[in-house]
């Protein structure tokens, strides 16, 4: 079986710090799988509140997990920090997908990747609705 060769820090054009911490770990010394997944977490939400200017406790529109996707390449560990990489994948009406990378250190290629699918909807109804524009408009300048 084949596999994509990982993506390279230079293709997400949305990074952010992650610091790890001593509860990431595991028994084996490296970062939980699990971790990952918040890791993921954290930079879409940075990105939503940072570059989109969301207001993701208050808005008219909120974003819903529907698919994530992770593949570990290679193990992270704390005290490192972590940089998590975002680009834009795909725009829909009401769904974006994000792609998705950690690094460790100063190391071009991703230590884990993966995406993640949000769909827009509205709070009050929780039924699908347009991305904001404002918000779109960020993500087309992020695209990857």
């Amino acid at each position: 079986m084949s596999r994509e060769p990982a993506p390279r820090r230079q293709d997400f054009p949305f990074v952010t710090t992650i610091q790890t911490r001593w509860s990431d770990n595991d028994m084996f010394g490296h970062i939980n799988n699990v971790e990952y997944y918040r890791f993921f977490e954290l930079v879409v939400v940075e990105f939503l509140r940072g570059p989109c200017a969301m207001d993701i406790m208050n808005g008219d529109a909120v974003a819903f997990a529907a698919e994530s996707q992770c593949r570990f390449r290679r193990p992270l560990s704390w005290p490192e920090p972590v940089c998590g990489g975002l680009r834009i994948e795909h725009v829909g009406n009401s769904s974006v997908r994000y792609g998705l990378a950690l690094f460790d250190g100063d190391t071009d290629e991703a230590a884990a990747d993966g995406h993640w699918t949000h769909v827009f909807v509205e709070r009050a109804t929780q039924r699908p609705t347009p991305i904001p524009a404002f918000i779109r408009d960020a993500f087309l300048k992020h695209r990857g």
